[in-house]
């Protein structure tokens, strides 16, 4: 029976790895197809989201790629997203005052946009920098916003992260009744959506949060159930932390060779992966364990090994404060030339503005010299009289969207019911000044084409009377040749 469940572990990881290369293979693919900047956007910060586990490098690259083609469209969402990818990349390395800011710009962003998914991802993120910081209380305030949101958007997988997180807060906070409501909380919600990365993450920390209880069985139970899921998930830093926290419980019940056993498993792991600090502090635990035992040459060899990772964990650090600098630098170049084009879309859009306002302003000026004409008959008045009146007030409109966008933070409910507020306004009026103008240019086209007529009537009347008189003079010669015949 233990061979069979282990074969299927070892096939539900083996899938789960291949769904994972698969899902960046798909990705890939994705952004070779689309056309789109702000599309080409969304899919670099969902390429970035896959490499922070293991190329942090790699996913600040894509995320700062998304960013400037956020940029470049006036793409919010998309912005606000590479800027919290970004963040997280600055929290990988330790620049935690970078990793903050950038949030925080995020934040302000989908506040402004009312992008509540984003929202609660902020929370979460800058939760995590305050914990990692060992502000446990100010952790614990951002991890309980998020949950509000993902409890009011109903989102189970964001809702068993966040649980989980509450539940570390908690821990570190040392409430553990509570740190052990919400990790069972989080093993719920993930069981039944089948999220193998947070039930093991979840089993963990009750692990943790037992063993601090001094319930070292149970806190066994707990490690040891978690590692399959954390295998699964390929979550390998939590799966070294798990290696070691076992390696304590069997020290602290006085199984030493298990202790040994499970701390070199951690080792290997962290060393693997290249987990530095976590090489660290495996490598802390065995030299002190080689040193309670008495046996001073592997105490001075993990002790060795424990004062290589701190040094390459400094020299790690010098090359991150070195890679945030040079990561600030190109982010700086990006904000220069978003601000660039920002100020030459703003110049085209003032241009054909302008060009509008003298396009209207020349049609009104046309319709006046044509209404004078009295070759324009009175429909022809009348419609260009309403084109003209249409254009202006599509106009006005045109020029106050941005401002409503700006005072409704894009919502599509309040733009669209001060558009019909501002229509119901609009459309009597445009009624009484189409009637107005109308009947003004009518009356009057009709008064130019009657008084052109009088002068023309006037002009020709002289003639007209020449011609009665020739007419009248022949009639009466005629008339006298007659009776002398007669």
């Amino acid at each position: 029976m233990k061979k069979i469940i282990l074969s299927f572990l070892v096939y539900l990881s083996i899938a789960y790895s291949y769904a994972q290369t698969n899902a960046r293979d798909s990705l890939k693919q994705l952004l070779q197809k689309e056309k789109t900047d702000t599309g080409r956007a969304l899919l670099l910060n969902k390429l970035s989201f896959e490499y922070f586990e293991s190329k942090p490098d790699t996913a600040m690259s894509l995320a700062l790629e998304a960013l400037s083609l956020a940029q470049q469209e006036g793409f919010e969402k998309g912005k606000a997203e590479s800027l919290n990818r970004i963040a997280i990349a600055y929290d990988v390395f330790g620049n935690y005052p970078k990793a903050m800011e950038l949030l925080l710009e995020a934040l302000q962003i989908n506040e402004k946009i009312n992008n509540l998914e984003g929202i609660r991802r902020n929370y979460n993120n800058i939760g995590n920098l305050y914990i990692e910081q060992e502000d446990y209380q100010q952790g614990l305030d951002y991890y309980l916003k998020a949950k509000s949101l993902a409890e009011s958007s109903n989102d189970k997988k964001s809702l068993s992260l966040t649980y989980v997180n509450i539940a570390e807060a908690y821990f570190f906070l040392k409430i553990f009744d509570s740190a052990r409501s919400y990790a069972n909380r989080a093993n719920d919600v993930a069981v039944e959506i089948d999220y193998p990365r947070i039930i093991g993450t979840s089993l963990s920390s009750l692990g943790n949060i037992h063993f601090l209880r001094e319930q070292n069985t149970l806190a066994l139970e707990y490690h040891r159930l978690s590692i399959p899921y954390l295998r699964i998930s390929e979550n390998y830093v939590r799966l070294s932390e798990t290696f070691l926290d076992i390696a304590k419980v069997f020290q602290k019940v006085g199984q030493k060779d298990s202790a040994l056993s499970y701390a070199r498993r951690s080792l290997l792991l962290a060393k693997e992966t290249g987990f530095t600090k976590l090489v660290r502090d495996a490598g802390r635990f065995l030299s002190a364990y080689y040193r309670n035992m008495r046996i001073q040459d592997s105490a001075y060899f993990y002790q060795d090994v424990t004062k290589a990772a701190n040094d390459s964990l400094f020299n790690q650090q010098k090359t991150r404060q070195l890679l945030s600098l040079a990561f600030d630098e190109k982010l700086r170049q990006q904000e220069i030339t978003a601000s660039e084009l920002k100020t030459e879309e703003e110049r085209k859009n003032n241009l054909q503005h302008a060009a509008i306002v003298v396009g209207l302003i020349s049609f009104i000026l046309l319709f006046f010299i044509l209404s004078r004409s009295i070759i324009v008959k009175e429909k022809f008045i009348k419609f260009f009289g309403i084109v003209g009146l249409l254009a202006v007030f599509e106009f006005i409109n045109l020029y106050i969207h941005p401002y409503l966008g700006e005072i409704t933070n894009h919502s599509p409910f309040w733009m669209l019911a001060i558009l019909i507020c501002i229509g119901a306004l609009l459309v009597p009026l445009h009624h009484k000044l189409e009637k107005w103008i109308t009947k003004i240019m009518v009356e009057k086209n009709k008064k130019i084409r009657l008084e052109a007529a009088r002068k023309t009537i006037a002009t020709l009347e002289p003639s007209f009377a020449n011609l009665s008189s020739k007419a009248l003079g022949k009639d009466e010669a005629s008339g006298g040749e007659g009776k002398q015949t007669n």
